[in-house]
């Protein structure tokens, strides 16, 4: 299990940041920060009006280091393994995603997931280079670059958007949709 203090941590940087002026429309933030204990995303449903995120899909194909969810023993990943584990916030997660290993997609469903509220998960991500920073078991920043996530929210009347986003070097990616409720 993560760390009180690495979580902690986490979670503190990415509720202080700075967020962009939106007028309307979903938004999704997800940030992803390497840890010892396993590797944590945080998702923030950041929505000025009553969008619910229903659906979310983390797609590691296209990142900049190759990256694989390890989450089995002697796997397709490197070392220190960790299978996914939801780590904080109460939006109604359907059930545990089945994460092979050395798969390069997560989904997730909620039903509770509205404005203003985060999910926070831990799971062990390896890059695949020959040569990287810290060794393969170790995720830098710029190695999650070029990985996307996609989304369905939905407002409480039934009307429904997909917002879509791409990870930067900073492990953060902001997913957006294009309809006002």
């Amino acid at each position: 299990m993560i760390r009180p203090r690495i979580l902690a941590l986490a979670m503190a940087a990415a509720l202080t940041a700075p967020a962009a002026a939106r007028a309307c429309g979903p938004e999704i933030d997800i940030r992803f920060f390497e840890a010892s204990d396993g590797d944590v995303f945080i998702i923030a449903n950041k929505s000025r009006e009553t969008w619910l995120l229903v659906t979310l899909e983390i797609d590691l194909v296209g990142s900049k280091g190759r990256l694989v969810f390890d989450t089995e023993d002697g796997g397709a990943g490197f070392s220190m393994h960790a299978p996914f584990a939801a780590a904080s916030g109460d939006v109604g997660l359907v059930a545990a995603p089945d994460v092979a290993d050395g798969a390069e997609r997560v989904g997730l469903s909620f039903t509770q997931f509205a404005p203003g509220r985060d999910f926070t998960f831990v799971i062990d991500l390896d890059d695949r280079l020959e040569s990287s920073d810290f060794g393969q078991a170790v995720v830098s920043g710029p190695e999650i670059d070029g990985a996307k996530a996609r989304a369905q929210l939905i407002t409480p009347d039934g009307a429904q958007t997909p917002a879509r986003g791409r990870f930067g070097p900073d492990g953060r990616a902001v997913l957006r949709g294009g309809l006002c409720a």
